[in-house]
């Protein structure tokens, strides 16, 4: 195969049709795991999965906490917050009608399901305004078709399927992705869905809850009663009306007005299962290394879903964690988007501007700006730059610019005290008294 033809044009049908014959030869006919599909990790994972759900809706919630601001950097590389501008439109409506946060939602649950996203970012093609963008758009990740090209030119541009039926230019859609490190084998440009790695896991915890909620409804394991042999006597079987009256007596104590009151009957029977209790199949612990494996996949600590020690110091340094190891680097991927389709190609990006997530005001991270201070300051920073450098705005003063000197010690001196006289002990006290 030559390298022209590393991306060779192939429709999601055909991709699909392939992937289906793969998994069902891979599976020896029984394709029991989810398969590598964007609709597929949306439907069985995060629309499918209670513990997919939870994972990423807990990253998207606590995104709120960090407020995005418009910074611009001047020639030292400093940096300013804006406060009004015309990019500012974009932090109330990214569209007509959908919010900033919504949009950002939007990205993030597809980026952490699917492992990409698309952003519609039409721009005006003349006037003094050329090159600004007009709106955003958050295509619906799953549906959008990469549509390639050779090697040198991969990308000729973007194709809606289903009902849309709609084709963009490369240069209106900015495409953000995790990394496919198999992109060569695979022939694709897609990105890599986090799902894909933990496919078994997630079909695994999908199956233990279809199993538990068939044995709730069939109110357990299936079982069959037998009367006991007496010794001396012969054990005769039940006729047909006995074993109605039976079926009726054990259906009739399982309903909620008889519960908790004992059910007689007149012999003395065995329990013979027919299937496997839930403690039997494992089913809970299963379930929870499951949910702690997901928690590893997107970076999260498993503290914050209940598992592990829960004491407030491990709490803390759990939601801390999620900050740094997951959250933090998300939204680093959310301004570089935003800087990418707003400012760059325009004059804003000559003009020093660029989007920054403000983490000043995360609970969870004061420990680490409490210790960035302390250091600063020591190291004789002034008040402004210390604010600057945690996020907040300077304070127009000349002597919030001017380092400050701690003045917690004093030498002895200053109090008048003669160091050369020698200390007198309790002795020399007694010896002048005689």
């Amino acid at each position: 195969m030559g390298l022209f033809n590393l991306f060779s044009s192939k429709s999601k049908t055909d991709r699909k049709v392939q992937q289906a014959i793969n998994e069902y030869i891979i599976h020896d006919g029984v394709a029991n795991i989810m398969p590598d599909d964007p609709e597929e990790y949306l439907e069985k994972g995060y629309s499918g999965n209670t513990t997919v759900y939870s994972i990423i809706n807990r990253v998207v919630n606590m995104t709120k906490q960090a407020e995005l601001k418009l910074y611009q950097k001047d020639a030292t590389g400093k940096k300013t917050e804006i406060t009004q501008h015309d990019l500012l439109k974009f932090k109330k409506k990214v569209n007509s009608h959908t919010t900033l946060d919504d949009f950002i939602d939007a990205n993030l649950i597809y980026l952490m399901t699917i492992g990409e996203n698309f952003i519609y970012a039409p721009r005006l093609s003349s006037g003094i305004d050329k090159g600004k963008v007009i709106e955003l758009h958050a295509l619906p990740a799953a549906d959008v078709e990469i549509i390639e090209g050779s090697i040198f030119d991969p990308v000729k541009g973007y194709r809606l399927e289903g009902n849309y039926k709609s084709t963009f230019e490369p240069s209106e859609v900015h495409h953000v992705k995790l990394i496919n490190p198999n992109y060569r084998q695979e022939r694709s440009l897609h990105g890599l869905s986090p799902l894909r790695a933990a496919a078994r896991t997630v079909s695994k915890l999908n199956e233990s809850e279809v199993t538990q909620l068939k044995q709730l409804q069939n109110q357990g394991v299936p079982y069959i009663l037998t009367r006991e042999q007496i010794v001396g006597q012969t054990t005769q079987r039940l006729s047909p009306e006995q074993q109605m009256e039976l079926m009726q007596k054990i259906k009739n104590a399982s309903k909620e007005n008889h519960r908790g009151l004992p059910l007689i009957l007149p012999d003395k029977f065995s329990k013979l299962d027919l299937g496997n209790k839930l403690a039997d199949l494992e089913l809970i612990q299963s379930s929870a290394a499951g949910i702690i494996a997901l928690c590893a996949v997107y970076g999260l600590p498993p503290e914050l879903f209940g598992y592990g020690q829960k004491t407030y110091n491990n709490m803390a340094t759990a939601r801390k964690s999620a900050w740094t190891d997951c959250i933090m680097p998300t939204l680093d991927k959310v301004e570089d988007m935003l800087n990418a389709v707003t400012i760059f190609g325009s004059s804003y990006e000559d003009q020093g501007f660029e989007w920054g997530f403000d983490y000043s005001d995360v609970e969870e991270l004061q420990e680490g700006y409490q210790t960035q201070v302390d250091w600063m300051s020591k190291a004789y920073w002034s008040p402004n730059e210390i604010r600057q450098a945690t996020g907040k705005e300077k304070i127009d003063d000349p002597i919030m610019d001017q380092p400050m000197i701690p003045l917690g010690s004093t030498p002895l001196s200053d109090f008048g005290i003669d160091l050369t006289t020698p200390v007198k002990s309790f002795e020399d006290y007694k010896n002048k008294n005689k």
